[in-house]
């Protein structure tokens, strides 16, 4: 039996905040998972139907493995309150940083048999970003 396209082993999320004071609020976030499965193939449309996916013989498919992916995010915010009474309002203010250890997480697989890239990633995912944000609450 083959593994599906999306096939993950093992996945490990964990996502949390803190409050250390009244100053700011830190999250976390850190994503694990193991490779996700793709397919050797011949690179040749031997059954003649336009698709040129034929596997080797005796190969199933979805048997080889790419790498792993994980990331840490984190998050630093403030709510700052405008006004006072029943008419204040408050705005957060946001800073966050996904990928913050700049991970090269790949993502898609070269499978074609007998290709010099056999088995060498293609593409990789989103690399580090920064994001300053700000939230007006009601």
């Amino acid at each position: 039996m083959a593994r599906a396209d999306f096939d993950r082993r093992h996945r490990f999320l964990l996502l949390g905040r803190v409050s250390p004071g009244k100053l700011l609020d830190l999250g976390v976030g850190i994503t694990l998972n193991s490779g996700s499965p793709y397919t050797e193939t011949l690179g040749q449309d031997i059954y003649n139907n336009g698709r040129g996916r034929a596997r080797p013989e005796s190969v199933n498919r979805n048997t080889l493995e790419g790498d792993g992916y994980a990331t840490l995010d984190l998050r630093a915010s403030r709510d700052v309150k405008i006004g006072a009474g029943k008419e204040a309002r408050a705005v957060t203010l946001g800073l966050d940083a996904f990928n913050l250890l700049n991970r090269v997480n790949y993502g898609t697989y070269v499978g074609t048999f007998g290709s010099p890239l056999f088995g060498v990633p293609v593409s990789a995912r989103p690399p580090r970003q920064l994001q300053i944000s700000a939230r007006l609450k009601f």
